[in-house]
Formats: structure tokens, C-alpha cells, sequence
């Protein structure tokens, strides 16, 4: 009976609560757009522009997508349990902020001189803002009451949805393709890698071919 009653216990440990599984949906949209932000530093808009614009196009649109869930559905529902309710009211003043930059990004080429600039400025609003929904607001929703299975269907349907709008792949496509791009380019810079020194170890051997029929006729 010990042991049923242990196992039953571990088993209810392990299931994630419907709060939870919210809470890990949003850190790991943050986790995401956190990487293109870093991924965006590797890049130089003057070099290669098309790629720049694409990153940038795409992390805007999951933003959006991101900021939409949380002000219509999950922000609402977070006030109820929340203990601060103004720390609601500095996360909806940061979006709308953040929102002045995806708007100017959207009226930008990567070509334009404050693009990488603007874009970087808007990576370290994000920044501050994920570190104060993770580190104090989710936190702090600790009071009952909310209906969070509620909460949790309806961030999922609306998340399809706006995925769909935006013309965004659903996460798990998305993320396939995102691999297969990642494998793509090790793949093309190891064949280029190897090509270069393949070229490398062919002139010296033609030198040396060189040398030895300058030998011959001497």
C-alpha cells in the first residue's frame, strides 16, 4: 500500500498543472525570440540583407503573436491570481511601447542605417520585460480561482490561429524546419570548407609537377 500510494504521489508531481503548462508556453516564446536576437548579432545587414530581413520579419510576427496572447487572454486571467496587479499594468504599457519599434522595423529595410540599431534597442526591451514576467509576475499567481484549464484551451486555439495569420508554420513544423535550415548551412559551409582546401592541396602538387618536368629537361 506504501508503495501505490508513493507512486500515485510522484505520478501527480509529474503531472504539470494547467498554470504551468501556460507559464512554460510563454518562457519558452521567450526563449525563442531571446535566440533570434542573438542570432540577429551574427549577422551584418550591409553583407547580407536578405537574411537580416528575413530574421527580422519572422521575430517581429512571433512577437506579435506573443504579445496578443497575453493581452487578450492570458493578462486578464494573470490579474485575478496575481498579488501586484500594477505589475500587469507595466507589462501592457511595455507592450505598447515595444509596439512603436515593431512599427518602425516594418517601415525599414535592412538596408536602412538605424535598422540593426533599432532592432538591437528593441531586443533589450524584451529582454527587461521577459525578466520581469518571469522573475516577479509569474511568481506571484499564487491566488485561486482562475480557471486556468480555461485559460490554457483558449491561449492554444488562439495561438493557431494567429499562427495562421500571421502566416507562421504551427510550433512543431516550425521548429522541423528551423533544424533542417540550421543542418542546411553547417552542411553547405563544411562543403565550402572543403572545397577551398581541396583547391589548397591542388597547387602545390601542380607545383611540384612543375618542378620535377623543369628537372627532366635539365
Amino acid at each position: 500500500m506504501a508503495t501505490r500510494n508513493s507512486s500515485s504521489s510522484t505520478a501527480g508531481r509529474g503531472r504539470s498543472s494547467p498554470k504551468n503548462e501556460i507559464i512554460e508556453m510563454l518562457k519558452a516564446d521567450h526563449k525563442k525570440v531571446k535566440k533570434a536576437f542573438k542570432d540577429f548579432e551574427k549577422l551584418d545587414p550591409q553583407e547580407d540583407p536578405e537574411a537580416c530581413q528575413s530574421l527580422v520579419e519572422q521575430t517581429l510576427a512571433e512577437i506579435e503573436v506573443h504579445a496578443q496572447l497575453e493581452e487578450q487572454i492570458f493578462y486578464p486571467a494573470a490579474r485575478e491570481a496575481i498579488k501586484e496587479e500594477e505589475l500587469i499594468d507595466e507589462a501592457e504599457v511595455e507592450h505598447m511601447t515595444a509596439k512603436v519599434l515593431i512599427e518602425q522595423l516594418k517601415g525599414m529595410s535592412a538596408e536602412d542605417e538605424k535598422f540593426a540599431a533599432t532592432f538591437k534597442v528593441l531586443g533589450e526591451y524584451i529582454d527587461h520585460h521577459v525578466k520581469e514576467e518571469e522573475n516577479e509576475m509569474f511568481k506571484q499567481m499564487t491566488r485561486t480561482g482562475v480557471d486556468w484549464d480555461s485559460v490554457l484551451i483558449q491561449m492554444q486555439e488562439q495561438r493557431m490561429a494567429l499562427l495562421e495569420e500571421k502566416g507562421l508554420p504551427p510550433e512543431g513544423e516550425a521548429e522541423e524546419a528551423g533544424e533542417a535550415a540550421t543542418s542546411g548551412s553547417r552542411s553547405a559551409a563544411s562543403t565550402a570548407r572543403g572545397m577551398s582546401r581541396g583547391a589548397g592541396e591542388a597547387r602545390p602538387q601542380a607545383s611540384s609537377r612543375s618542378r620535377k618536368s623543369g628537372s627532366e629537361k635539365e
